[in-house]
C-alpha cells in the first residue's frame, strides 16, 4: 500500500494548469459574449429608431397625397372657377365649409385655402374670419402651382406655423384664375396620435429670425436634446444620442427637414423609447454572465475528475481513449467498478463516451430541425414570391394598358387573367375602355353625318352658284341687246314670241332653282339635328371623365390611408385621374368645335332661305316678262313703250341676280367652312383607335371631305358661259341694216341659231 502510493499525484498539477486556463477561457468567453451582445441591443435600438423616422416619413408623404388628390378635386369643381373671378366669398365658404369635418377625419387635413391668380386669399374653409392678405411672397407652392399649371406639394411656412400643404391651379380657357391649397399644420394635433401610436416623442424646431425656435413637441412642449445638438443637427451633423426622459430611457434622433424650395428650414426630433429594449438588454447580459460562471464552474469540476483519474490511468487506458478519440464509440472501458483512481479514470472515460454518443444523437436532431426550418421557410419565401409576382403582373398588365390609353388606342382591352385579387381591377379598366370605345363610336358615327351633308351642302351650292352666274351674264347681255332692240322695233312680234319662249324655260329654271334651296334648307336641318346629337353625346363623354375623376380621388385617398403598401396603386389612381382630366378637355373642346359648326350651319341655312326668296322673287320677274311678251306680239303700235318697260324690267332682274350670285358665293363659303369644321371633328376622332374598321373609315371619309373642300377652293367663281345675246345684237343690226331675200334668209338663220 505504501508503495503503490502516490506522493505526487500527476491529477493536482493538472488540476492547477487547467483551473487557471478555464478562468482563462470563460473570462474571454465572456467578454466577447458581453461584447456581441452590446453590438446586437445597439443595432436593435438604431433599427427601432430608423423604424419610428421611417413611419413618420411614410404618415407625412401619405397626407402630402391626400392633400394632393383633394386638392386637385376641389380644383376640378365646375362652379369654383366663377367664385374665384367673382370673388365670391361666401359661396366659397358654403361650399367647402360643410366638407371641412369630413376632410379632417379622412385624411387628416385642416386648412382648405382658396386665393386668385394674384395670390390674395379669396376664403379660408378653417378661419372664415382671415381673408384678403396676399401670400403669394411666402407660399412657394402657391408661386410654383400659379407659374406653372401643375400641383406643387411640400412642406412649407403657413400662417401660424410650418405644416405640409398642397396647391391645385384652377383654370378657366387654359388659363390659371386661382388655386385651392389643401394642408395641415405640424403641431401637436397632428404628431401626438402618431407619437402615442409609436411609444414615442416627437419634437419639431424651425428657424425664427435665424434662431431654432421649438414649434410642437409631444414631451410637454419642450425639446428632447440641448440647443447645441439641435443646431449641429442643423448643420449637418449626425445626431443619434441616449437621454433620460420622465424615467424612461430614450433614443433620440434629430434630422433636419427642408421646404418645397429646398431651403432648410427645421429639425425634427424623434425621440424612441428604449425602456424595454434596454432592460431586456441589460437581464440578457446578466444571464449571460450566471451561464458563463455557472459553465465554468461545471467546467472546472469535470476537469477536475477528469485530471485526477488521468493520472493513474495514462498507461493503462491510452489505448483505449485513442480508440475513443478515433470515434470508435464501440471501445469498451475496463476498471468502472475499481474504487481507486483508475476506476474514477474510467468512469471519467466513460462520461466522456456516453456524451459523445448523446452529441451525436443532439447533432441528427439537430440537423433534422434544421432541414425542417429550411423547409419552412423556403415554403414562406415562395408564398411571398408568387404573390409578389401576382402583383406585379397586375401591375405591369395595368400599366401597359394605360400606355396604350394615353395613345389613343381604345380597342386594348387586358385578356390575360390577374389573381384573383386583382381580377376586379381587370374587369373594370377593360369595361370602362369599352364604354369609352362605345360613346367615341358613335361620335364619329355622327361625324360622317356631318361630312356627308356638308359634301351634299357644297355640291349643291356650287351647282347653283354656277348656274346663277350664267343667268347674271346672261341677264346682263340681254338687258344690253335690249337697248339696240327698243331703236328696231319692226317686226318684233316674232322674235318677242321667242323671247316669250325664253322667259317661259327662265321661269321653269327658277322653279326648278327653288327646289334645290328647299332641298338645302332640309340639310341644313338634317345637320343642326347631328349637331345637337353630338353635344349630347359630348356631355355624356363629360360625365364619364367627372365620375372617373371621383373614383381616382378615392382610390388615391385609400391608397394614401394604406401607407407604403398603397403607393403604387396611388400612382395608377392619379394616372387614371389625369387621364380623366384629359378627357373632360378634349370633350369641352369637341363641345366648343360643334356650337361653333351650330352656329355657321345656322348662317348657312339663313343665306339658303335668303337664296330661295330671291328666286321666287325672279320668277315673279319672269312672269311679267311674259305678260309684257304677250302684249308685245297682240299689239305692236306699244312695243316701244313695252320694249322700254321690258328694258326696266331686266334691269332690275340683273341686279337681283347679282344679288344672288353673291348670296350663293355666301352660301359656298358657308358650306365649305362646315366641311372644314366637320374634317377637324373627324381629325380629332381619328386620334383615338376604336377598333371595327372605325379608324379606317373616319380616315376615307376625312380624306374625301379634304378632296371636296379642295376642289371647291381651287375652282372659285365659275366662267360665265357666252350668252347668246351678244351675237344677236350684230345679227339684228345686221338684218335692219339690209333689204332683200338673201337678207332675210339670212336672218331667218341667225334668228333659228339663237
Amino acid at each position: 500500500m505504501t508503495a503503490n502510493t502516490v506522493k505526487k499525484p500527476l491529477w493536482i498539477k493538472i488540476t492547477g494548469y487547467g483551473f487557471a486556463a478555464v478562468l482563462f477561457a470563460s473570462a474571454a468567453i465572456g467578454g466577447l459574449a458581453w461584447l456581441s451582445q452590446s453590438d446586437m441591443n445597439s443595432k436593435a435600438l438604431e433599427s427601432k429608431a430608423a423604424s419610428d423616422l421611417v413611419v413618420i416619413q411614410t404618415d407625412m408623404a401619405a397626407i402630402q397625397r391626400s392633400a394632393s388628390a383633394l386638392a386637385l378635386t376641389f380644383a376640378g369643381e365646375p362652379d369654383i372657377a366663377g367664385y374665384i373671378r367673382a370673388g365670391d366669398r361666401q359661396k366659397l365658404l358654403d361650399k367647402f365649409s360643410a366638407s371641412m369635418k369630413a376632410v379632417n377625419q379622412i385624411g387628416g387635413l385642416q386648412n382648405i385655402t382658396i386665393a386668385d391668380a394674384k395670390g390674395n386669399v379669396v376664403a379660408r374653409a378653417h378661419a372664415p374670419d382671415k381673408f384678403g392678405d396676399n401670400y403669394l411672397g411666402r407660399r412657394k407652392t402657391v408661386a410654383s402651382a400659379i407659374a406653372t399649371g401643375i400641383v406643387a406639394a411640400g412642406i412649407e411656412p403657413g400662417r401660424t406655423g410650418i405644416g405640409m400643404y398642397a396647391v391645385a391651379p384652377v383654370f378657366v380657357d387654359g388659363n390659371v384664375v386661382g388655386v385651392v391649397d389643401v394642408g395641415t399644420e405640424l403641431s401637436n394635433a397632428y404628431f401626438a396620435p402618431l407619437a402615442e401610436r409609436l411609444d414615442a416623442e416627437i419634437a419639431v424646431n424651425v428657424v425664427s429670425d435665424g434662431k431654432l425656435v421649438n414649434q410642437s413637441s409631444t414631451e410637454n412642449g419642450k425639446t428632447l436634446l440641448p440647443a447645441e445638438t439641435i443646431q449641429a443637427a442643423f448643420d449637418g451633423k449626425p445626431v443619434f444620442e441616449a437621454s433620460l426622459l420622465d424615467g424612461r430611457d430614450m433614443l433620440i434622433k434629430a434630422v433636419p427637414f427642408s421646404s418645397f424650395s429646398g431651403e432648410k428650414i427645421g429639425v425634427f426630433e424623434i425621440g424612441t423609447d428604449a425602456t424595454d429594449i434596454i432592460a431586456e438588454a441589460r437581464a440578457a447580459l446578466w444571464t449571460m454572465a450566471g451561464i458563463t460562471l455557472v459553465t465554468s464552474l461545471i467546467a472546472l469540476a469535470v476537469f477536475f475528475l477528469f485530471a485526477r483519474s488521468l493520472g493513474n490511468t495514462i498507461g493503462r487506458l491510452t489505448g483505449t481513449m485513442s480508440r475513443l478519440a478515433a470515434g470508435d464509440l464501440s471501445a469498451q472501458i475496463e476498471g468502472e467498478d475499481r474504487p481507486d483512481e483508475t476506476g474514477a479514470m474510467a468512469r471519467a472515460v466513460q462520461v466522456f463516451k456516453d456524451n459523445a454518443l448523446k452529441t451525436k444523437d443532439l447533432e441528427r436532431q439537430a440537423d433534422e430541425q434544421r432541414n425542417t426550418t429550411e423547409q419552412q421557410r423556403r415554403e414562406t419565401a415562395d408564398e411571398q414570391r408568387v404573390r409578389a409576382e401576382a402583383m406585379a403582373e397586375a401591375t405591369n398588365g395595368l400599366a401597359t394598358g394605360l400606355k396604350h390609353l394615353a395613345s389613343g388606342d381604345l380597342t386594348y382591352q387586358l385578356n390575360q387573367a390577374f389573381a384573383s385579387d386583382f381580377e376586379s381591377l381587370r374587369a373594370d379598366f377593360n369595361a370602362a375602355v369599352e364604354q369609352l370605345r362605345e360613346t367615341l363610336g358613335s361620335v364619329s358615327q355622327a361625324t360622317s353625318s356631318i361630312d356627308s351633308g356638308s359634301r351634299e351642302v357644297s355640291n349643291s351650292a356650287d351647282d347653283l352658284s354656277k348656274r346663277t352666274e350664267q343667268q347674271a351674264a346672261s341677264l346682263e347681255e340681254t338687258a344690253a341687246a335690249l337697248d339696240q332692240i327698243t331703236v328696231n322695233v319692226t317686226n318684233s312680234s316674232k322674235r318677242a314670241e321667242e323671247a316669250r319662249v325664253v322667259a317661259i324655260q327662265a321661269n321653269q329654271s327658277a322653279r326648278h332653282s327653288g327646289e334645290v334651296v328647299s332641298n338645302a334648307v332640309q340639310a341644313m336641318g338634317r345637320i343642326e339635328q347631328s349637331s345637337g346629337q353630338i353635344s349630347n353625346i359630348i356631355g355624356v363623354i363629360d360625365d364619364i371623365a367627372f365620375q372617373t375623376n371621383l373614383l381616382a380621388l378615392n382610390a388615391g385617398v385609400e391608397a394614401a390611408r394604406a401607407g407604403e403598401a398603397g403607393k403604387g396603386f396611388a400612382v395608377v389612381a392619379q394616372e387614371v385621374r389625369e387621364l380623366a382630366q384629359r378627357s373632360a378637355n378634349a370633350a369641352k373642346e369637341i363641345k366648343d368645335l360643334i356650337s361653333k359648326s351650330s352656329v355657321e350651319v345656322g348662317t348657312g341655312v339663313k343665306l339658303v332661305k335668303d337664296t330661295g326668296e330671291a328666286l321666287r322673287t325672279i320668277e315673279a320677274h319672269i312672269v311679267t316678262i311674259n305678260q309684257h311678251m304677250d302684249s308685245i306680239a297682240t299689239s305692236s303700235k306699244e312695243q316701244s313703250v313695252g320694249l322700254a318697260e321690258v328694258n326696266t324690267a331686266v334691269n332690275q332682274m340683273d341686279q337681283v341676280t347679282q344679288q344672288n350670285a353673291a348670296m350663293v358665293e355666301e352660301a359656298n363659303a358657308a358650306g365649305a367652312t362646315l366641311a372644314t369644321e366637320a374634317g377637324r371633328l373627324r381629325e380629332l376622332i381619328s386620334q383615338f383607335q376604336l377598333g371595327s374598321g372605325g379608324t379606317s373609315e373616319a380616315t376615307s371619309s376625312t380624306a374625301a371631305l379634304r378632296n371636296t373642300t379642295s376642289l371647291m377652293r381651287n375652282s372659285g367663281r365659275s366662267i360665265p358661259v357666252a350668252s347668246p345675246a351678244r351675237s344677236m345684237v350684230g345679227k339684228i343690226a345686221h338684218a335692219f341694216s339690209h333689204r332683200g331675200g338673201a337678207t332675210a334668209t339670212a336672218a331667218q338663220d341667225n334668228w333659228e341659231e339663237f
